[in-house]
This record gives structure tokens, C-alpha cells and sequence, in this order.
């Protein structure tokens, strides 16, 4: 006998009605959060509103986190799963001026791993500012300092996947000197407002980070975060939340995803921000469960590792210290065991249309903003996805190859194409990611320059004005006397 979820997953791709499934959904959340309880006072105070990437994805007050210090507030909320024994923190991609928060967060959370699944920039919006360093491997240094929270981050290890990248990184605080690991797990082929090219994908890097043991119950919560997090970060938490359930009853039976996500909704608002998104959460809990109820496990959904750094080890950067090594043995070697292919991927059926569902979330900040990051981000919403560029090459590449190997093709030749592509588009990218970084970051510094200089000149005509009343004052005193 068919779950709950299996029996909704079959009949809303037969009905093709994810679309009404997910309105449904948006208004019993609504009501849900209703009440003072469900307040964004803090986060819409006009001394918070500009560390905000969106203007409509504000943090409840009763969930939200708070920093210590005078200027406590921040873009992130807690997130609890009590049925699932779990705990996250949802926040969204750091800002240029809240990076110094970001880290300040998760040293006093003692967080343990951060998820990322979003990348840099995406179709020429900037999405999240680059809050890590970047490494010397690409001319740029190892350390990044964030004096406004006294922390130094520093690269220690890189490795590349197919679907994502791990790194170990090392956060100082440089006034005790206390050093903390923190293992950075950046999911890169999630496109903004999609889904993953498959579930088979997606359910490989949730195993890889439940592997490092980042997301237990008996450690700090770890951060989870997109652009606005709410859309694809709601969609990880709700995955894996169910089944983790599923490991913990035995069964698909005891499931009510709609249920249990309109609950995690009370935290944050808008988790899951798509109708795609939400068929995507119902078919990866699905697989993922029967791989859970198989003899072996979530383990059994693999992928083919790409690592860059085994197939193309002259080319990349390396990180090599004695530290590396063992952090390399506690949190990379994860990986190096998921080498073999997956099963099968069954046909999508009841394909959703990309502009289905969409409910308004994270647009565009439209007041004046002293921010030249948040006056260049554009809102969150699908028409990003028009026109083509190497991202479209790359998502088609990635897609092309997944497909020849579930398709068995053993054809050796094209997968090195393949491989050599993708690792010339990926290089590229991230060469044309540091230098729009670098071009944004220009732009900013001449903003502020001209906001000065501004600022001087009328500085100076206040100064000539209030002199000139003065003398005609004086001059029409002494006439009338």
C-alpha cells in the first residue's frame, strides 16, 4: 500500500495541478501566521531595513536570531523540526556590509558547517556577496578579516564535485586566538527559482552532508542559506527533515509533507517558493525514502565524483599543509568513498511550468539604497532565466552528462569532452565571478567618494549662504538706524 506522499505525488503529476496544490498551501500558511506572534517589527525598523537583501523576506521577531552587541539584528531566523530532531538557521546571502554578521552568527552559534546553494553570481545578478577567500590558487589571499566581529576566515582545503564544492575553512578569533573548523558545503549547479537537474543529484550532496556529521542534533545547528533563503533552503530543511523521519520510523507512511512544511513556515516565511520546488521536495523525499527503506541506505543514490582536483590536479590550486591533511581525513575523505553510479532516473512526469507558483517573494528593495550591491540586485523572480549565457551551457552540459550516464553510455572519449568543458566553464566563471566582484566593489568605493564630495559642496554652500544672509542682515540694521 502507496504513503500519503506517494499517493500526492502521483495524483497531483496525473492532474498536473501542482500549481493549485501550492496556492493551497501558500494560503493555509497565511493563516497560519497570523497573530503578533508572527511580527517582523525588528527587521522592518529603519536602521535594519538596509541589511535586508529583499524587502519582503524579513525575519519573524519570535524566531529570529540575534547577535550580541549594540547592533544585534540580522536576516536570519531559526528554524525547528522537533518530529525530525533537527535544527537549522535559514538566513540569506550575505550582503556586502553584513558579511562581518554573517561570520559574527556563526562564531557565537558555534556552527559547524555552513550550506550554500546558490552561487556568487547567477545570470549577471549578483546573488550573494563572497564572504570567503577565494584562495591563492586563484590570485587572491587565504584570509579574509572582518574587523567589525575581530574574526580572521581562512581557506584551508578545496575540493571539487560534479554538483558541488567542499571546503574546510578555519575562523580565528584574533583577540583570544581561539581557532574553530568549519566545513563550507557549496551546492553549484541549483538554479535560482528551478530545481536541481535531478534528484539523484541533490540527494548525493544531502548524504555528503549529513556524512560529516554537520547536521546532528547533538552539535549547534548549521547554517543553511540561498539568495533570499527561503526558496532552495527551504526545500534542503524540508527533504531532509522528512527523511530523516523516515530513518527514524521505518516508513513513508507517517509523512505529511504539506503539513510539516506549513509548521516550518512559522519560522520563516515563504519556505519553498515554488510549485517546482515543492514537486521536487515531494520526489526527492519519495527516492530518497526508498533508498532509506533499501538494504543500503541513502548511500545507495550516488553520482560519478568529477573532482577537479584528481582528474586535473596540474591545474588547480593546491592546499597542502599539515592541517589540510588532517581536516582533509576528517571532512573530505566523506566523498571519496561515493564513486558509484546511481540507478535508473525515471521520467518526470506532469512537467510545472518555470513561472508556476510564483507568489511574490524576494523582490527588489525599490527605495534608495546607500548599498551599491542592493541597488544592483535585481528582484528574485524567473525572468533572470531568459537569454543564454555560459550558465545556460554549463546547467545543459551538466544535464547531457548525467543523462549519458544513466543512459550506460560507456563511451570514453566524449565524457573527457565533457569533463574538460565543464572544467573550462567552471574556471571561467569563477574568473568572471571575481571580476564583477572586483567591478561592483569599484563602483561602490566611487559612489561613496561622490556621496562625500556631495556632501562638501553642500557642506560649503550652507556655509556661503548663512555668510551672505548675515552681511545683508548687518547692512539693513545699520540702514534703518
Amino acid at each position: 500500500m502507496s504513503s500519503q506522499t506517494e499517493t500526492e505525488f502521483a495524483e497531483f503529476d496525473a492532474k498536473n495541478s501542482w500549481n493549485e496544490v501550492f496556492q493551497r498551501l501558500k494560503n493555509e500558511s497565511s493563516l497560519a501566521s497570523l497573530g503578533e506572534h508572527f511580527s517582523t517589527k525588528v527587521a522592518r525598523d529603519p536602521d535594519n531595513r538596509r541589511k535586508n537583501r529583499y524587502r519582503d523576506v524579513s525575519p519573524y521577531d519570535h524566531s529570529r536570531v540575534k547577535l550580541s552587541g549594540e547592533s544585534e539584528y540580522i536576516n536570519a531566523s531559526f528554524i525547528e523540526v522537533p518530529e525530525a530532531n533537527r535544527r537549522y538557521i535559514l538566513t540569506q546571502g550575505p550582503l556586502e556590509h553584513t558579511m562581518g554578521d554573517f561570520w559574527q552568527m556563526i562564531w557565537e552559534q558555534q556552527s559547524r558547517a555552513v550550506v550554500m546553494l546558490n552561487r556568487v553570481i547567477e545570470k549577471g545578478t549578483l546573488k550573494c556577496s563572497q564572504y570567503w577567500p577565494l584562495g591563492a590558487g586563484y590570485g587572491y589571499e587565504q584570509e579574509m578579516y572582518f574587523p567589525e566581529c575581530g574574526l580572521m576566515v581562512t581557506l584551508v582545503a578545496e575540493k571539487e564535485f560534479q554538483h558541488f564544492t567542499l571546503r574546510s575553512l578555519e575562523l580565528e578569533k584574533l583577540e583570544s586566538g581561539e581557532k574553530r573548523e568549519l566545513l563550507h558545503f557549496h551546492y553549484t549547479t541549483w538554479p535560482d527559482f528551478g530545481v536541481p537537474s535531478s534528484p539523484h543529484a541533490f540527494l548525493h550532496f544531502l548524504h555528503s552532508v549529513r556524512g560529516s556529521g554537520s547536521l546532528g542534533a547533538d552539535i549547534a545547528p548549521a547554517v543553511i542559506h540561498c539568495s533570499a533563503g527561503i526558496g532552495r533552503s527551504g526545500t534542503f530543511c524540508l527533504v531532509d527533515s522528512c527523511l530523516v523521519m523516515v530513518e527514524n520510523s521505518g516508513t513513508l507512511k507517517e509523512i505529511d509533507v504539506r503539513k510539516l512544511l506549513i509548521k516550518m513556515r512559522t519560522y520563516r516565511m515563504g519556505l519553498v517558493q515554488t510549485a517546482d520546488q515543492l514537486r521536487f521536495s515531494y520526489q526527492a523525499i519519495v527516492e530518497g525514502a526508498h533508498a532509506i527503506l533499501s538494504e543500503h541506505g541513502l548511500e545507495d543514490i550516488q553520482l560519478p565524483t568529477l573532482s577537479w582536483n584528481q582528474n586535473h590536479a596540474d591545474s588547480q590550486p593546491s592546499h597542502t599543509t599539515d592541517k589540510a591533511v588532517r581536516i582533509d581525513q576528517n571532512g573530505l575523505s566523506l566523498l571519496q568513498t561515493l564513486e558509484e553510479p546511481p540507478p535508473p532516473l525515471p521520467p518526470k512526469k506532469g512537467p510545472v511550468s518555470a513561472h508556476a507558483g510564483m507568489n511574490g517573494w524576494g523582490e527588489e528593495e525599490d527605495e534608495e539604497s546607500e548599498d551599491e550591491e542592493m541597488l544592483i540586485n535585481e528582484r528574485v523572480t524567473d525572468d533572470e532565466n531568459d537569454g543564454y549565457n555560459d550558465d545556460d551551457e554549463f546547467d545543459q552540459l551538466v544535464d547531457r552528462s548525467e543523462s549519458d550516464s544513466l543512459d550506460g553510455s560507456d563511451d570514453s572519449d566524449k565524457e573527457i569532452r565533457i569533463t574538460n568543458t565543464l572544467h573550462q566553464i567552471r574556471q571561467e566563471r569563477k574568473k568572471q565571478t571575481a571580476e564583477q566582484i572586483l567591478k561592483m566593489k569599484e563602483r561602490q568605493q566611487k559612489s561613496e567618494r561622490l556621496r562625500a564630495a556631495k556632501s562638501h559642496t553642500h557642506n560649503s554652500m550652507y556655509i556661503g549662504l548663512a555668510v551672505v544672509i548675515g552681511a545683508a542682515a548687518v547692512i539693513i540694521y545699520k540702514y534703518f538706524l
